[in-house]
C-alpha cells in the first residue's frame, strides 16, 4: 500500500479520562474504526462502545475530520491491535490526533 493509503493510529497520554492521572489514549480515523468495529449510534460510536464500554470523538474543526478512540492502556492496545490485524496499512504516531476532544461516553 502507498503512504497515501496509510491509516494513522494516534497514541498519547491525556488527563481528560481519569482523575489526577494521565491515561493512554488511542484514536484512529472514523472510517477505519467503523470498518473494524462497526458504526451506529451517537457519532458512529456504538460499535466501539459495545466492545470497550466507551468511546471518544476527536474533531478537527477546521477540516471536519473525526477520529474515534478509547482510553486505558489495555483497551488502547487491543484497539490498535485490531486495526493492525484488519489488514489496513497502519502507522502509530505518538501524539494526539488533529483536533480536540469533542465528546466521549462511558458505559
Amino acid at each position: 500500500m502507498s503512504a497515501a493509503n496509510r491509516i494513522a493510529i494516534y497514541k498519547f497520554r491525556d488527563g481528560s479520562f481519569a482523575t489526577a492521572v494521565d491515561t493512554i489514549v488511542s484514536a484512529a480515523p472514523l472510517h477505519a474504526v467503523v470498518a473494524v468495529y462497526g458504526g451506529g449510534g451517537t457519532k458512529h460510536t456504538a460499535g466501539l462502545a459495545a466492545v470497550f464500554g466507551g468511546a471518544a470523538v476527536f474533531r478537527d474543526d477546521a477540516t471536519g475530520e473525526c477520529h474515534l478512540g478509547v482510553w486505558g492502556a489495555r483497551k488502547a492496545a487491543r484497539f490498535r491491535k485490531a486495526l493492525k490485524e484488519s489488514g489496513m496499512d497502519v502507522e502509530v504516531i505518538e501524539a494526539p490526533p488533529p483536533g480536540r476532544l469533542a465528546w466521549y461516553q462511558t458505559g
